[in-house]
């Protein structure tokens, strides 16, 4: 019994918990990144024309696959009163349980979708690197099918360590790699959560937590062989978000520390004045 509720509760760390923590945090720093460079609409619009349609087209694919439909829609735009780069508007039938549990995925899409653009990038820009990320991120979900322990957060921070040394080597891949960071840099900028985000997604979290209990408790009993390769298969699953989750996080790290680097830089060369 341990195992099943072990990995009832793993589940949702990887697909809920880390998903909203990772959208909090890049949403604080893009925020604070957006403050040192003073809303520079410039800056806004330059990382502004690949993030967000990306981010608005993670929305629309949501609401698709969930059956929502999309009043309108705005992939980007530029010189709105409110500063507003993009949105999508969408209305659903609140008495269908699958269209309120899309209520969650759709929220989360700039996150979960983002994560994948930028897997995908990887793939395609950086193959070689694509590849010994799959592996590091395999062996995790190797040793941790076993439930909930502390050896799991071990081999899924040597995952992702591993991971992130493997993408630092990468720098001599020529412009591809430079690619891989100009594209990354803007996506991660504009893969925040917005509040009207998080209250949209919130009615869905108790309906997908019992769908996760009831497939996690079918399995365990009726079919127990098959539910060795379903937490195999999740583990592998939650352990590419979550890496790529901290990937994306990395990224919004970087611009913000160039942003702070150049705010301190303007005020010594003020004070010097």
């Amino acid at each position: 019994m341990w195992l099943l509720f072990g990995n009832i509760i793993l589940q949702i760390g990887f697909f809920i918990g880390a998903v909203y923590l990772v959208g909090f945090l890049i949403s604080l720093l893009n925020r604070v990144f957006y403050g040192l460079v003073e809303h520079s609409q410039a800056v806004c619009y330059a990382t502004g024309f690949i993030g967000t349609p990306i981010h608005e087209l993670s929305h629309a694919l949501m609401c698709v696959v969930f059956r929502h439909k999309i009043d309108e829609i705005k992939l980007f735009q530029i010189d709105d009163e409110n500063g507003v780069l993009g949105y999508v508007r969408h209305s659903y039938n609140p008495k269908s349980i699958y269209q309120r549990v899309g209520n969650y995925f759709i929220s989360v899409a700039p996150i979960v979708c983002g994560t994948a653009v930028l897997f995908l990038l990887i793939k395609l820009l950086l193959p070689q690197t694509f590849t010994m990320m799959a592996a590091y991120v395999s062996a995790y979900a190797g040793k941790a099918a076993i439930g909930l322990n502390m050896q799991n957060v071990s081999f899924l921070i040597g995952a992702f360590q591993g991971m992130a040394t493997t993408l630092l080597y990468a720098y001599n891949s020529g412009w591809q790699f430079w690619a891989f960071v100009v594209l990354a840099l803007c996506i991660a900028l504009h893969q925040n959560m917005s509040g009207a985000d998080i209250k949209n997604s919130l009615s869905a979290l108790p309906i997908l937590i019992i769908l996760l209990a009831i497939v996690n408790i079918a399995l365990y009993f009726i079919v127990p062989a098959t539910y060795l390769s379903f937490i195999a298969a999740m583990n592998t699953a939650g352990g590419f978000l979550v890496c790529g989750l901290l990937l994306a996080l990395v990224c919004s790290l970087i611009p913000l520390s160039v942003a702070f680097l150049f705010s301190l830089l303007k005020k010594v060369v003020r004070r010097g004045r």
